[in-house]
């Protein structure tokens, strides 16, 4: 890390807009999609409809001793489909437009090379020191991916299914944002105090995300079905090169929602 007495990390403000246009888009193609699918398939063996419900969790990785957080919680808004293999089994695949955030509030040092201007009688000579850093970051994630879990589900009983598969995600819109309370120096007598330095490492998202999944569904007589489900990505949220974290940072998600059958399988 380098900082200097005059340096800014970014002065970009955190947006989180929903647009018409960016939820009906994926909405869509996605219709189009399962349409497509349902004339290449028996009828009684397929079913699709509307889902929606809220992501719930946050960004996981080694922390620093003192680190907290709050859960993110978001919508998640799309169509799904499930064709039905035999008796008991089934194969389901969803594409989601959803929303994962969190917050965080973690300790922060380091070593760090301090810039600056030694003055003297007669001119101003360029001078810096290497010294440590420490402080207090305030963070968030704003992050909004399309989601397209893939899996397979097992009749537990007549009204629930048990599925597990996993997902593959794309992230449309991602901010990684806050802002640092710092010192530069020896604790006793600091370089410089920076306050409220706002930072941005949104270019260090992954585009790409994927993991695993496991839920339960449990279907009504009538075209509703409620379930909930765990995801956990298995790779990190970062850029392998980013270097201000050790290890992975994975998603992890609990999704609660609710189905709307369009095309409804007549068993």
């Amino acid at each position: 890390m380098l900082m200097t007495s005059t340096s800014s990390l970014s002065d970009k403000k955190i947006t989180f807009i929903f647009t018409i246009e960016q939820l009906m888009r994926p909405i869509l193609l996605t219709a189009i999609v399962l349409w497509l699918c349902t004339g290449m398939l028996p009828a009684q063996e397929m079913e699709f409809g509307l889902k929606g419900g809220l992501n719930i969790g946050t960004p996981v990785g080694a922390s620093e001793k003192g680190a907290s957080g709050s859960l993110g919680i978001g919508p998640m808004l799309g169509m799904y489909f499930a064709y039905d293999l035999g008796t008991k089994w089934a194969l389901h695949g969803e594409f989601l437009y959803s929303y994962k955030g969190s917050k965080f509030r973690t300790p922060v040092s380091g070593d760090t090379v301090y810039r600056y201007n030694t003055i003297t009688p007669t001119d101003t000579i360029p001078s810096e020191a290497h010294t440590i850093y420490r402080g207090w970051v305030d963070g968030k994630f704003d992050n909004k991916y399309i989601d397209i879990p893939l899996y397979a589900s097992y009749k537990l009983s007549q009204r629930f299914l048990l599925t597990f598969g996993g997902y593959v995600s794309y992230l449309v819109d991602g901010k990684n944002t806050g802002s640092a309370d710092i010192e530069v120096g020896d604790p006793n007598h600091p370089f410089t105090t920076v306050t409220d330095e706002p930072f941005d490492q949104s270019s260090e998202l992954n585009n790409w995300d994927y993991g695993l999944l496991l839920g339960t569904t449990y279907m009504t007589e009538r075209r509703i079905n409620f379930g909930v489900s765990l995801t956990t990505g298995l790779r990190s949220i970062y850029r392998n090169n980013y270097k201000y974290i050790d290890g992975v940072v994975r998603n992890v998600y609990m999704q609660t929602f609710v189905q709307f059958n369009l095309v409804k399988n007549n068993d």
